[in-house]
């Protein structure tokens, strides 16, 4: 799967996710990000801080599941990440910690690409459901989900 799809090289990203397979799945996209200007919005958890120990990073808050007070701390962190970073795009595969951020980006009028995991082979996440109608791009990872939902579109699987 390529991310290039019309974009400029020179374009800078916002990736935002939680810890663990989703920011695994994220992270695997590195050789794609280390020619582009990036920042990190994820989780303060073991993986992440130890591979982005070089990278700009900002940490969320979380737990994201049904929390509506991070939900709305996390707000507060997109609109002010979003507005000082003044990323081209932002990039996510999931989960909760997408959801304030892609609703700031669309005020912002900011690009936004969400990849649904690939754990998801029935259905889309609740995230991917929150996001859905606000994303600019939307992959699936399989193609019984492309054909579940009109607007997504499933060019592969990231790993």
């Amino acid at each position: 799967m390529t991310l290039s799809g019309g974009y400029k090289d020179r374009m800078k990203i916002g990736l935002i996710c939680s810890s663990g397979g989703h920011f695994l799945q994220l992270y695997s996209l590195k050789e794609f990000l280390e020619k582009r200007e990036h920042f990190w919005v994820t989780f303060d958890a073991k993986d992440t801080s130890s591979l982005l120990k070089n990278e700009n990073v900002f940490y969320a808050y979380s737990p994201t599941n049904r929390n509506i007070i991070n939900f709305l701390r996390n707000l507060i962190l997109a609109f002010r990440i979003l507005k000082s970073q003044k990323p081209d795009m932002i990039v996510s595969t999931g989960a909760g910690v997408v959801v304030p951020f892609v609703y700031i980006a669309k005020l912002f009028r900011i690009k936004t690409l969400y990849i649904e995991s690939i754990t998801r082979s029935k259905d889309i996440s609740l995230s991917g459901k929150m996001v859905y109608p606000f994303t600019d791009h939307f992959l699936v990872q399989w193609p019984e989900l492309e054909k579940r939902y009109k607007r997504a579109k499933f060019t592969g699987q990231v790993i």
